[in-house]
């Protein structure tokens, strides 16, 4: 019998991860080891009751642990938080942390993405968005790299749909609770939308189609989906959950970003999680961009209409994939109501 293959996962207790070491962990066919700053945090408990999941503490920012851990491991799926640590950091980190895997041999190193957006726009300052950049700067280099011994994917993703019930995403309600408003600036061709469980499901394939997924960036979603989409399936369901649903697009990106963050003109991106990262007595990320200017370029991306992807692709690799917003209601039950979704958020 072949031996267990080992996963170092970092970032395995966010909103993207949980399902990626799931995926990965549910049939023992790998050992998934997961970095965290908080072992002890709901998250981390919840993962390590999984049999094949061993919870290790510490950060990615600690080149002698990742070097322990790297140590004898199969693979690792990496997807860094630019909002805690900045962007400058988060390309640094992205680059150092496949040196240090590649110095030890690990076989297949997968990183975890965001389209670059500067890329996409043709660099026109609109499309700046820092922390779709960083990780889009470290996809381009990765899969330049060309290092014997270790296999290089990626997998990019984008907005989650579950953001409908945390996140930027997520409506206000009516002073009586009976209506949904969906306040999202007009986006014609839709917002490439992913359903994180999905996202678990294309890291192992990833993992055990090494061939096919070397050198290859993965790009996925569960559709292009409108906001008026939205509102239209949450109301042809509204026999289950007794409530409607309606569209206030904001009239531009700007006026939805003051709506938002009416403080994010003056307010540097990593202010979102600064409290999260001090308390594991982190370093003090670079200041960067403000969340004004990061998600004025977040806005515009969608609103270009440049995103595309190969959704024959996703449904060769993933036939059973979640392929709408109304199949995603029906699966998961949404109602409207609020959870805890991005963790970096909600530290």
């Amino acid at each position: 019998m072949a031996s267990t293959k080992t996963i170092i996962v970092i970032g395995g207790t966010g909103a993207q991860g949980e399902p990626v070491v799931k995926a990965l962990a549910q049939d023992g066919a790998y050992a998934v080891t997961v970095l965290t700053r908080d072992p002890a945090g709901r998250r981390a408990q919840e993962l390590a009751r999984i049999p094949a999941v061993t919870v290790v503490e510490g950060t990615f920012q600690d080149e002698a642990l990742l070097k322990r851990l790297f140590e004898g491991a199969h693979g690792a799926y990496v997807n860094t938080d630019g909002f805690t640590i900045g962007e400058q950091a988060e390309v640094f980190w992205g680059m150092r942390i496949f040196e240090l895997a590649a110095a030890a041999r690990v076989k297949h190193f997968v990183w975890g993405a965001l389209d670059y957006s500067s890329k996409i726009g043709g660099f026109d300052p609109k499309f700046r968005c820092g922390h779709y950049d960083g990780k889009g700067r470290v996809s381009e280099w990765l899969l330049a790299q060309n290092v014997d011994g270790t296999t290089v994917s990626v997998l990019t993703s984008g907005p989650y749909v579950e953001m409908l019930e945390g996140g930027l995403f997520v409506p206000r309600t009516s002073d009586d609770g009976s209506t949904l408003i969906f306040s999202y600036p007009k986006v014609e061709k839709g917002i490439p939308l992913i359903h994180l469980d999905d996202i678990g499901f294309y890291a192992r394939w990833i993992f055990d189609n090494p061939a096919r997924a070397s050198h290859f960036d993965l790009k996925v979603a569960t559709a292009h989906i409108t906001f008026e989409e939205i509102v239209s399936e949450f109301n042809a369901r509204n026999a289950r959950h007794s409530r409607t649903a309606k569209y206030e697009p904001h009239a531009s990106v700007e006026d939805w970003l003051d709506a938002v963050f009416p403080f994010g003109r003056k307010v540097p991106i990593t202010a979102m999680t600064a409290a999260s990262a001090a308390k594991y007595g982190g370093p003090p990320p670079a200041p960067g961009m403000t969340l004004h200017d990061n998600f004025l370029g977040f806005g515009n991306l969608w609103q270009s209409g440049r995103v595309t992807r190969d959704y024959a692709l996703m449904d060769e690799i993933h036939p059973g994939r979640v392929k709408s917003i109304g199949e995603w209601m029906d699966k998961t039950g949404y109602d409207g109501s609020r959870r805890e979704v991005l963790k970096s958020m909600s530290s």
